[in-house]
């Protein structure tokens, strides 16, 4: 498959899988090595995920490196690692998936829900033992990705964008936590008029 095809953050997780294979002494490549990529991966989307789904991804992690572990290694040290038939497979159905959702990249997701439905092997059978299912997946992707597509290489950091960049003044209200605004026209009228503005290039300072 084309390297083009994926986001940069699904081509750091190939990358780290194949990592991972020669850190185990494994010759070759599977799809477990690319389970533990993904859920290893700082701030991913795997992680945001299967939180999300209550899952305890440390735990999940030790069951793959586990898995992993009990693999048969190599006796000797190589230097290539070979690709197994059910790597082919996931590739197929993470661009099928990525078809599926009219995303015009695979990304992190369409891996995920690839090794969901790749029944041989240990990495969908530990998820599921987590209470990972694919229709899970999907809802909690419908919540964090929102309206975005998949249509750039660096599509998956615009996920959550507001919940990462941004404040919820509805719920900061809700919870007590605004400062008051009655007596404080000025300011509001001066945040207004910054707001408004066709073209802003400088940060907004509110209050004190």
């Amino acid at each position: 498959m084309r390297p083009e095809r994926f986001t940069e953050q699904a081509k750091e997780v190939l990358a780290a899988s194949q990592s991972i294979a020669s850190r185990y002494h494994h010759v070759q490549w599977d799809v477990e090595h690319i389970l533990l990529a993904l859920l290893e991966q700082e701030s991913g989307l795997t992680s945001q995920i299967l939180e999300k789904l209550g899952a305890n991804v440390e735990a999940l992690k030790k069951r793959v490196e586990d898995s992993l572990e009990r693999a048969p290694k190599a006796t000797y040290e190589s230097a290539q690692i070979y690709a197994t038939p059910r790597i082919a497979r996931l590739m197929d159905n993470a661009a099928r998936e990525a078809d599926r959702l009219k995303d015009d990249f695979i990304s992190i997701e369409h891996l995920l829900i690839a090794i969901m439905v790749e029944d041989k092997g240990e990495a969908a059978k530990i998820l599921k033992e987590f209470g990972i299912e694919q229709e899970k997946i999907y809802q909690a992707l419908q919540d964090i990705r929102g309206g975005h597509r998949v249509d750039s290489p660096t599509a998956e950091s615009r996920y959550r964008s507001l919940q990462k960049y941004g404040r919820d003044l509805t719920e900061l209200a809700r919870q007590g936590k605004l400062d008051p605004v009655i007596g404080r026209d000025d300011e509001i009228k001066r945040v207004m008029q910054i707001l408004t503005r066709r073209t802003k290039n400088n940060p907004v300072i509110i209050g004190e």
